[in-house]
């Protein structure tokens, strides 16, 4: 088969144009947002639609988008006749916000969406429910990157099964690696955003775990609203960018506690751990099903136990070797099995199966 073209639409605020730049700088990882880019190593070429100029076409994207709960409809319409997009063989979407509007507007190639986060049909208004169940059977395929939101898409959303694909999430394990320089033994590190965040059991285990081992202390990236002593760590706010491989590569642990999900809180950051060389504590969760081995490179504890999550900690601060042991074991299985370009493999391989003819 000859090579493929891509028309790629991501969110509003990711610029591929100046992305390149900001991953020379070490500002971010890969050289596209997610590492679309590795996509070309296996016959399907990229080209990305362009963010909206102008203060006047921003202000009406935004106006829609907060009435449409986020679809990005001026973004769509605005570049449906670009010439890249005709005449590309596949669309790509990276999420619902893109895929949903791509997959409405009438001709064009066939589209391929992932979706990340339509996992409460119940929250959705009945205008978005009825666009995006419309919008979903008309996609080509749709790609998951957390194995729980397959029968959530089968079942509540009416997605066919044959359309469904799971394509793993991957790292920039160039980017992300393990920092020179010591590994600060009382630190357990953290972080994170989403609403199936669970900071209050995090906290209440390290604390549990600095009463039996004085020294322990978090230091805590997040702009949820948590109380977090300051006895007993540091709070960061704003993104952390650069930092991040400085952050998780000083942790003698990186641990991550949320609340039962099936869309993967918390992926994001156990595998850059891994990439980091650090053994990570987390909980169970269908949304990160395949991307965990306990015992081997972390420890999964069940959501909500504190004495569990402190237990886990606490058995990785008191044994260093045992920590660098699966920190490097997860280092090894992410270079494997979890890179942005095993993930762009797995995603070519769905463009391809649904590339309209030349």
């Amino acid at each position: 088969m000859s090579r493929v073209r891509a028309w790629v639409e991501l969110i509003h605020y990711l610029d591929a144009a100046k992305w390149p730049e900001r991953n020379a700088t070490g500002e971010v990882p890969n050289v596209t947002p997610f590492g679309i880019d590795e996509l070309s190593r296996h016959g399907v070429d990229v080209a990305f639609r362009k963010v909206l100029k102008g203060r006047i076409p921003n202000a009406i994207a935004r106006r829609v988008r907060d009435r449409a709960e986020g679809l990005e409809w001026v973004e769509a319409i605005a570049s449906q006749n670009n010439p890249l997009r005709r005449s590309a063989d596949v669309v790509l979407c990276w999420d619902e916000y893109t895929g949903i509007p791509a997959a409405s507007l009438p001709g064009g190639p066939p589209v391929v969406s992932g979706v990340q986060l339509l996992t409460d049909p119940e929250a959705r208004t009945p205008q978005f429910l009825n666009r995006a169940r419309k919008a979903l059977g008309r996609m080509e395929a749709v790609f998951v990157q957390a194995q729980g939101m397959i029968p959530v898409l089968r079942d509540e959303w009416n997605v066919s099964e044959r359309k469904l694909r799971f394509v793993p999430f991957g790292i920039d394990a160039d980017w992300f690696r393990p920092i020179d320089g010591d590994v600060d033994r009382d630190l357990v590190a953290s972080v994170g955003d989403d609403a199936h965040r669970d900071h209050e059991t995090l906290i209440k285990a390290v604390a549990d775990v600095r009463r039996r081992m004085p020294g322990t202390r978090l230091e805590l990236a997040t702009q949820l609203d948590v109380d977090l002593p300051g006895e007993l760590g540091v709070l960061h706010r704003g993104h952390l960018g650069r930092k991040r491989r400085q952050f998780y590569g000083q942790a003698n642990v990186v641990a991550v506690a949320t609340k039962p999900n099936i869309h993967g809180s918390g992926m994001s950051v156990i595998l850059e751990a891994m990439a980091c060389g650090r053994p990570y504590v987390v909980t169970a969760s269908a949304g990160l099903e395949g991307y965990l081995k306990h015992g081997h490179d972390g420890l999964v504890v069940p959501p909500g136990d504190v004495d569990m999550f402190a237990s886990a900690v606490g058995a990785l601060m008191a044994d260093p070797e045992r920590a660098d042991a699966m920190g490097k074991a997860g280092r090894a299985r992410l270079e494997r099995e979890l890179t942005t370009d095993v993930q762009a493999q797995h995603l070519a391989e769905v463009i391809k199966e649904v590339a309209r003819p030349r």
